[in-house]
């Protein structure tokens, strides 16, 4: 199974997010171990701290939330690699206007299993990957 983007994980925790739904049902699926083999990056962990304390966010609640993610039950981790930092500048350099995350993202994905769920469509562009959409699981 794919990949879940750092979208899906701010939507999860956000009721307001208009893609909370969605992600509310996939991670329930996650916990009950309908949907299988889903890992999120963890460059996604590293995208989350930092945008959550350019909100101000105080550090024991990102800790705290990115504690529950990594403890939630049938829910992977991917590491960073360098295999994965060659792949995201090539990414970068193939795709105008993607950005370093979205590219470290879409390299971990290719080289995980060549799926990523998330609501970004700039993961169509992306050769040897396949976006699912969040709303049709």
């Amino acid at each position: 199974m794919p990949l879940i983007e750092l979208d899906l994980l701010i939507a999860f925790v956000n009721s307001a997010d208009r893609h909370h739904q969605a992600a509310d049902r996939i991670f329930r699926k996650i916990m009950a171990g309908d949907i299988k083999y889903v890992h999120v990056a963890s460059s996604a962990y590293l995208e989350y701290e930092l945008i959550h304390r350019s909100f101000s966010y105080l550090a024991e609640d990102i800790r705290k939330e990115i504690s529950s993610f990594k403890n939630f039950p049938n829910l992977g981790e991917e590491p960073l690699t360098s295999k994965i930092i060659l792949d995201a500048i090539k990414l970068r350099e193939a795709i105008k206007g993607m950005t370093y995350f979205d590219s470290i993202h879409a390299s971990t994905a290719r080289l995980y299993d060549g799926e990523i769920i998330s609501t970004d469509p700039v993961y169509d562009k992306v050769n040897a990957l396949k976006r699912i959409d969040p709303s049709k699981i």
